[in-house]
């Protein structure tokens, strides 16, 4: 699904050279879901820019569902990362003074698709999060977690390959953190491939798979068989 070899991405100025990602390779295969962690500064940032194909690599080789991105134009690596890749993002990004339909509509007028399969396609994806009876409410009449899960709607009603989530609970209390991480997972056991930049260790080891980023390579990987989020929960509860 994704595969990343010995990708560089360096950052220069006048007087200095910054390695931002150095030799850093990487594979994640179809339907598996991987935490991304490490300090702050430590290439998360850039290795997800690059994955989502919003940034370039200057060195090594880097490859999406197949699709090798080197020496594609910009029009080019538009067109895949629309077909490809959904995002969910910290802050959700969603437009205030549009219903959740159309939130979630937007980036499909962007690919073309006819009226009756992108009503499909949005009625669909906020029944999987939820907000099905919600469409027509506006983003402000929603709490912050289901604020996230409209955005994890608009990310999925583009049917992508793969999923990239930064710090997607972030801005959520504990409660809707758990929540969404739950919709995350049984995302993930319906076939979807995502990647989680994460800072919570707790939230990474209930994943199944954790990559460490630091000074730009990969220091450490780990497979873990997680428990879930709601055991997790309960076993809070029972220590508390």
């Amino acid at each position: 699904m994704l595969s990343m070899q010995n990708v560089s991405r360096i950052y220069r100025t006048e007087t200095i050279q910054t390695h931002a990602l150095n030799d850093f390779s990487l594979s994640v295969n179809a339907g598996e879901f991987v935490a991304v962690t490490g300090p702050s500064g430590s290439g998360k940032s850039t290795f997800l820019n690059i994955a989502g194909l919003l940034d370039q690599f200057d060195e090594g080789e880097y490859s999406i569902d197949g699709v090798s991105v080197k020496g594609l134009s910009d029009n080019q690596l538009s067109r895949l990362r629309n077909e490809k890749i959904g995002f969910i993002f910290q802050n959700y990004n969603l437009i205030p003074d549009y219903s959740l339909f159309d939130n979630v509509d937007m980036p499909l007028r962007y690919r073309g698709f006819n009226g009756k399969e992108r009503k499909r396609r949005i009625e669909e994806a906020l029944e999987k999060v939820g907000l099905a009876s919600r469409m027509n409410y506006l983003p402000s009449q929603l709490s912050g977690g289901q604020q996230q899960r409209v955005a994890i709607a608009r990310a999925l009603a583009g049917e992508p390959k793969l999923l990239l989530a930064d710090e997607p609970t972030g801005n959520l209390d504990s409660l809707m953190a758990r929540q969404v991480m739950e919709l995350l997972h049984d995302l993930n056991k319906d076939g979807a491939t995502i990647i989680m930049v994460t800072h919570d260790p707790d939230q990474a080891r209930s994943v199944p798979r954790n990559v460490q980023i630091i000074d730009g390579q990969m220091t450490d990987h780990r497979v873990y068989q997680p428990q879930s989020v709601s055991a997790s929960v309960e076993s809070e509860a029972e220590l508390a």
